[in-house]
């Protein structure tokens, strides 16, 4: 099994994403677990400032870049996610089972939880 928690969002673009999830599902054997925050929730887990990660994202990070968040202005840093941004990912595999879902906090969906599954092949 792998188990990725707060990972993705930190590998770069889609594309670098996508080559995580690749080598995910090439590790595991049967099952792998990827939990990342959702861009959706109104707290940014990551700088504790709320609502900024709401708008497009180059006016989100260059407000990151002026008060001081540099680091996590950068998309190789930080690139949050919604749901239906991984779901859309996991369209890229054939052979995989997955499902998604959310962890709540204060009844708002604060992470996203996909759990796949490689297909056995009974041929």
């Amino acid at each position: 099994m792998v188990i990725s928690n707060a990972t993705i969002e930190h590998v770069g673009n889609e594309k670098q994403q996508l080559k995580m999830l690749k080598n995910i599902i090439k590790l595991t054997k049967k099952i792998f677990i990827v939990i990342t925050p959702n861009r959706l929730h109104p707290i940014e887990f990551h700088t504790k400032i709320p609502f900024i990660h709401w708008l497009p994202k180059k006016i989100h990070r260059k407000i990151l870049s002026v008060i001081g968040q540099k680091y996590l202005s950068e998309e190789k840093n930080l690139n949050l996610l919604k749901k239906n941004c991984l779901v859309n990912m996991m369209k890229n595999f054939k052979n995989i089972e997955f499902k998604s879902r959310y962890v709540k906090f204060l009844i708002i969906n604060s992470n996203i939880i996909l759990i796949g599954k490689k297909k056995i092949n009974l041929s």
